[in-house]
């Protein structure tokens, strides 16, 4: 996790800095290796992390929440998207087949919308390659 806050590898981003210090091959040799060692070591626990996540059997709001956020994600993603582009047209096309004065519909700003929508179905559909090429589980 620590690798891709820094936008790469921990190791070659460090290592740079460690290149540019004036000491000896070996001893940078054996920074590089212990930093290795120290990025292994977080994605180690990341990955007991992620495990703990996936085997919880917790109950009630706060075990449904951590089950079914990525669904609840695309379900609110896709109420938006039904609400911009369906529900208020039809809406807004009723209110003045009958002449109705009426206040401004909110507006989603879709902007901010439809990267995140991009991110789930590209997720989605790497998922199912996998899945068909039987690379996981």
């Amino acid at each position: 996790m620590l690798s891709k806050l820094l936008g790469g590898s921990l190791v070659d981003t460090v290592g740079k800095v460690i290149d540019s210090v004036h000491t000896s091959e070996e001893e940078k040799g054996q920074i590089k290796i212990k930093l290795q060692q120290l990025e292994n070591e977080i994605n180690s626990k990341q990955m007991d992390i992620n495990l703990a996540d996936a085997k919880s059997t917790a109950i009630g709001f706060g075990g449904m929440m951590q089950r079914s956020w990525r669904p609840l994600i695309g379900m609110s993603c896709a109420l938006a998207i039904l609400w911009e582009y369906v529900l208020k047209q039809f809406i807004m096309f009723g209110l003045a087949a009958f002449s109705v004065d009426h206040a401004p519909l909110p507006e989603l700003d879709m902007s901010t919308l439809f990267p995140l929508v991009t991110a789930l179905l590209g997720m989605a559909g790497l998922r199912s390659f996998e899945k068909s090429k039987k690379i996981t589980k």
